[in-house]
């Protein structure tokens, strides 16, 4: 018995003993593991891997716990790798998935990792938190991972992966979020494809699902309205279809909805008024039908209310003027009619306000401007009458008012106050009128005051078609912010002022139909950023100054029916963005420079009613006309060749070839059109953005043109036309463009959309 009890602290030596060595044993095994993933990457000698190396001890076993990124339990057993935003490059091929039985958390987001992601990843069995988002993983998300029975939080967002949703991920009943216990499924920005599982309603625990930005199809499964903990919920910009399902109003701790930009048709379920933690709301983009829930009054805590762009009638419910929280409210482009609710008023919060075209009618509220917090408001394209109401010449904290195209009343003179803050105003295609003011100007009389150099912060001034007289105040140029600039079809008279040239952020200035005179100032050279320049119908005299040819991304330039004189200058051959060119109704004389046909992405020209020489014409390779010396032209083919040449055809408004040296000639330059057969380009056309042949490539800018405007958000807008939106984009170099977004074309139009892209986008 006493040899015994000498033995026992003898064996409890022996057993921790061999415990350590094994302990020592399964790390080093799981550091050769990494060290053998670490040598399949591209990245393996990146800084933060350097500490991934064996011991240079020949007695010490090498342990990952020291390593970068690893940390580990008491036992030495690697837990956790954290590899975030580090640059890691390569895939997951030879990653330890066996070798690490204790791994916890596993987060590679924000790497260049690619290939597919595993289908052993399943063998992380104890795996509760997984986060490979923002990397190039491609292929299918493996059904496998559904094996992950301990998994807390699924992060695929933002790679390249495709195919279905697995149904099998609606077996992780465990699935919740680690921090603040927030619950979350985030499968945004991929290529995934086909109906969202049903099975996900089964995940009770969670709290936030995004699977935005895919290409989802199929109804949302009414299952979702099990999902009583979910706050946040993200299906926008996908393809789903089929009505809302009134289950969703069960989805008690729901803060966030955002279905935008899908294919849902049906009503918007009256139990959304159930929601009463809803925030935001945003569903425009679809084809939701019916009126606006009068429920919808009951959310009180509603900031953000987005319901533009579908197709709902009736009227705008007063109930809205409860929620005393709401700062956005977007009900544009539907087919509301009635008029604006006086509860409008109530909304004291309120600073985004869109009603634009709809079918509304009456007056604008008195009291809608009452809270001052007002700051965006459009209302354009209604049937709206009456005056405009009195508050608001206190509401100084505007930037932005459409009110155009409607039949509002009203001397502007007495109604309008002063805005220090206003960047746009359109007031055009009403009955007001009055003085201009050096505050806001549309449809009025008197001259542009000298005053109105002070509103620095406008960046868009149409005062155009009014009746104003005088000249243009040199302290115009003061605007330095202004991008757009219309003053035409008014009566200004005088000179152009030199200071104008100073302007050179201007994207855009129209200054035809008025009677301005003298010569057009060579300043109006450093307007380098335009890319539409119009002073035609006025009665300027001398030459085109040479300065003109530094205005390399116009696209339109018209300086027809004046008195313009001498010969068009040589300088025009740098204008390599020009698509039209209208020098008409001149006096200019001399040859017509064959530079001109240089001009890569000219469309159209007019030099018709000049006193130009062209007896050179004949020499000119694919010209044609029914003159002497010159080929007959032959009708178009609807088919055309496919190549690039250039064909100029010359019209001769005087039959008498004796005459030619004093006869009218219109130069149309227009390329030859390629056929596309690419239909899917055509099932997309009327969502592309037309770009002029600038510096600027187009179709790699689209992406960052549609972030900084926020997917052509209205406050990005600087003009409106009868075909399409001129937006402000602010790109990352610091350039500031102006785009123009056409509106969708009708199917037989497609076919001439693809050959504009064909003729203004060099092949």
């Amino acid at each position: 018995m006493k040899s015994l009890t000498l033995l026992a602290p003898l064996l409890l030596c022996v057993t921790l003993l061999c415990s350590s060595l094994n302990v020592a044993s399964d790390s080093a095994a799981e550091a050769l593991a990494i060290l053998k993933w670490k040598a399949s990457l591209q990245s393996q000698n990146h800084s933060v891997l350097l500490s991934w190396n064996t011991s240079n001890d020949p007695y010490t076993k090498t342990s990952p716990c020291a390593w970068f990124g690893i940390h580990c339990n008491h036992a030495d057993s690697v837990t956790k790798i954290n590899l975030t935003g580090y640059g890691v490059k390569g895939t997951l091929h030879l990653f330890p998935f066996l070798s690490l039985p204790n791994l916890a958390e596993l987060d590679l987001s924000t790497n260049e990792l690619y290939g597919i992601i595993p289908p052993k990843i399943s063998q992380l069995s104890k795996l509760t938190y997984l986060d490979l988002s923002f990397n190039q993983f491609s292929g299918k998300i493996p059904p496998e991972i559904s094996h992950l029975v301990h998994l807390q939080t699924l992060h695929l967002a933002g790679n390249q992966l495709n195919g279905s949703i697995p149904r099998e991920i609606g077996q992780l009943k465990f699935l919740t979020g680690l921090a603040y216990r927030l619950v979350s499924l985030l499968l945004y920005n991929n290529s995934l494809s086909g109906p969202i599982p049903p099975e996900l309603g089964n995940l009770r625990n969670l709290v936030e699902v995004d699977l935005d930005t895919n290409r989802q199809t199929g109804p949302i499964p009414s299952t979702f309205g099990n999902l009583k903990k979910l706050t946040v919920l993200h299906m926008f910009s996908n393809s789903l279809s089929g009505p809302i399902p009134s289950e969703l109003g069960n989805m008690e701790s729901l803060s966030e909805i955002s279905l935008y930009h899908n294919n849902l048709s049906g009503l918007i379920p009256t139990s959304f008024g159930d929601l009463r933690h809803l925030t935001l709301a945003r569903l425009y983009g679809n084809q939701l039908s019916g009126p606006i829930p009068v429920e919808i009054g009951n959310l009180n805590s509603l900031v953000d209310l987005e319901l533009s762009e579908n197709q709902l009638n009736g009227s705008i419910p007063a109930s809205l003027g409860n929620l005393s929280n709401l700062e956005i409210l977007f009900l544009r482009d539907n087919l509301l009619s009635g008029s604006i609710p006086n509860e409008i008023g109530n909304l004291m919060k309120l600073s985004m306000l869109e009603l634009d075209h709809n079918n509304l009618t009456g007056n604008l509220p008195q009291g809608i401007y009452r809270g001052g917090s007002l700051e965006y408001f459009t209302a354009n394209d209604n049937q709206l009458t009456g005056p405009i109401p009195q508050g608001l010449k206190n509401c100084t904290r505007l930037k932005r008012v459409y009110l155009e195209r409607n039949r509002l009343k009203g001397n502007l003179s007495e109604d309008l106050g002063v805005y220090p803050n206003l960047k746009f105003s359109e007031l055009s295609d009403n009955e007001f009128y009055g003085e201009v003011s050096s505050n806001w100007g549309n449809n009025l009389s008197g001259k542009i005051p000298a005053e109105i150099g002070n509103s620095r912060q406008i960046q868009r001034l149409d005062l155009s078609s009014n009746h104003l007289v005088g000249e243009i105040p040199k302290e115009i140029a003061k605007l330095t912010s202004l991008l757009d600039l219309r003053l035409n079809g008014n009566q200004l008279s005088g000179s152009v002022p030199l200071e104008l040239g100073l302007m050179s952020k201007l994207l855009y200035l129209d200054l035809s139909a008025n009677q301005l005179s003298k010569s057009i100032p060579e300043t109006i050279g450093n307007l380098f950023m335009s890319f539409y320049l119009n002073l035609s119908i006025n009665q300027f005299s001398q030459r085109i100054p040479i300065q003109v040819g530094k205005l390399t991304r116009l696209v339109q330039l018209d300086l027809s029916h004046n008195m313009l004189s001498g010969e068009i200058p040589g300088e025009f051959q740098s204008l390599q963005s020009l698509e039209t060119l209208n020098l008409s109704h001149n006096n200019l004389s001399g040859e017509i420079p064959a530079s001109l046909e240089k001009l890569r992405g000219l469309y159209t020209v007019d030099i018709s009613y000049n006193e130009l020489q062209v007896q050179e014409l004949g020499r000119n390779k694919g010209l044609c006309g029914n003159a002497r010396g010159l080929p007959p032209c032959t009708p178009f083919s609807k088919k055309g060749h496919n190549n690039n040449k250039t064909v100029l055809v010359v019209m001769f408004s005087l039959l008498s070839v004796s005459c030619l040296l004093n006869s009218s000639i219109a130069l149309l330059f227009a390329f030859k059109r390629k056929k596309d057969t690419d239909e899917e380009r055509q099932s997309n056309a009327s969502d592309e953005i037309f770009f002029s042949v600038t510096p600027f490539n187009g179709r790699i800018l689209y992406k960052e043109i549609t972030r900084t405007t926020k997917e052509f958000d209205a406050k990005y807008c600087i003009g409106k036309g009868g075909y399409g939106n001129v937006y402000k984009a602010e790109l990352s170099s610091g350039d500031v463009v102006a785009v123009k977004k056409f509106h969708p074309l009708h199917t037989g139009e497609m076919a001439d959309q693809r050959q504009f892209l064909n003729e203004v986008i060099p092949s």
